[in-house]
């Protein structure tokens, strides 16, 4: 009995440990514009949210991408939760050849630093050992606004 807890403890530990955490596999970027190039107080801009994808791990379009940013001050956000399109035309199964992008409508009130806190949800899978997981990320977007 006592090498059957030993046993457990064992594997725990190591499923625990330092060095047992996942990959951050995907890496957003944002871009902010206004219709004729940086932002400008009183006008609606858009933050382009796009993903650079770590070698060897694919995105599952379904479910797809997500992100669900929480409102601040001063920033006006048409919505707050997004997802790209769970089909892929170019797939030929459940992941995606090109990652898409995320374009979020941005109106600041004033001219500032602005940044919106939200959540990236993903799935992805690990090409060379077939492992599949769900990562949460939490991430800011960056708004500068003239």
């Amino acid at each position: 009995m006592s090498k059957l807890v030993l046993g457990l403890l064992l594997f725990a530990t190591q499923l625990s440990g330092p060095g047992s955490t996942l990959p951050q596999v995907l890496q957003p970027e944002f871009k902010a514009a206004g219709p004729a190039g940086p932002m400008k107080a009183g006008q609606t801009g858009e933050v382009t949210v796009s993903f650079n994808l770590l070698k060897g791990f694919a995105i599952n379009h379904k479910p797809p991408i997500s992100l669900k940013l929480t409102k601040v001050s001063g920033v006006t956000l048409a919505k707050t939760d997004f997802a790209t399109p769970t089909e892929d035309p170019k797939s030929k199964d459940e992941y995606y050849v090109d990652l898409p992008s995320i374009k979020v409508p941005v109106t600041a009130t004033k001219a500032g630093k602005y940044d919106i806190p939200g959540k990236l949800t993903y799935f992805f899978c690990s090409k060379t050992d077939g492992f599949c997981s769900r990562q949460v990320l939490d991430v800011k977007i960056p708004v500068v606004v003239q």
